[in-house]
């Protein structure tokens, strides 16, 4: 059993019996009546993201995930296919994925998520390296602080990314905001 004090990002517990992810969490105290836990939480099974607030001390039965490697091999208009460990191919209905997908280029590495033996969805690494295949000239002169422009990656991902990102290189993206954190210095 976990508590409300002890919530982290990504943990996942059951709610009316249903498996929900930790999004988001923060603890309010307002100046009359009981401290809460506002929550936002993601169904494993569904994908429904909703607010919920609990009682300060509430405790919740914790959901063990199996997690196991995989690779992504391609995804066509139904499905997301995947080779496991055991050179299985594994099909995902693509709407199970399809926040994931524009992050995951061929051969990427994931891990298949379980939950008692059923195929409930994907992880996929927290930070990915993509190649910007399409980038507009940055204009001499627009030297502005934060100044974007919006380039295409390899996955068919459109970003904003700062003005000095030229065509072919790397970058880092972040899979949970979906923005630019940096060049891939690799």
């Amino acid at each position: 059993m976990i508590s409300t004090s002890e919530f982290k990002k990504g943990i996942i517990i059951k709610v009316n019996n249903e498996p929900y992810q930790i999004i988001n969490y923060q603890f309010y105290k307002p100046g009359k009546g009981m401290a809460v836990m506002r929550t936002t939480l993601k169904n494993i099974k569904t994908g429904k993201v909703i607010d919920k607030t609990f009682r300060s001390g509430e405790r919740f039965e914790e959901v063990e995930i199996e997690y196991q490697k995989a690779t992504f091999l391609y995804s066509d208009r139904k499905n997301a296919v995947f080779l496991d460990e055991n050179n299985n191919r594994i099909t995902i209905p693509k709407e199970k994925v399809s926040s994931q997908l524009p992050f995951l280029k061929e051969k990427s590495e994931v891990d298949l998520m379980f939950l008692q033996e059923e195929l409930i969805g994907i992880k996929i690494p927290i930070k990915v390296s993509l190649k910007v295949i399409s980038a507009p000239p940055s204009i001499k002169g627009n030297t502005v602080s934060g100044a974007t422009k919006v380039v295409t990656l390899e996955t068919g991902l459109k970003l904003n990314v700062p003005i000095f990102i030229k065509e072919g290189e790397n970058i880092i993206v972040n899979t949970e905001t979906g923005e630019y954190v940096s060049r891939d210095k690799q």
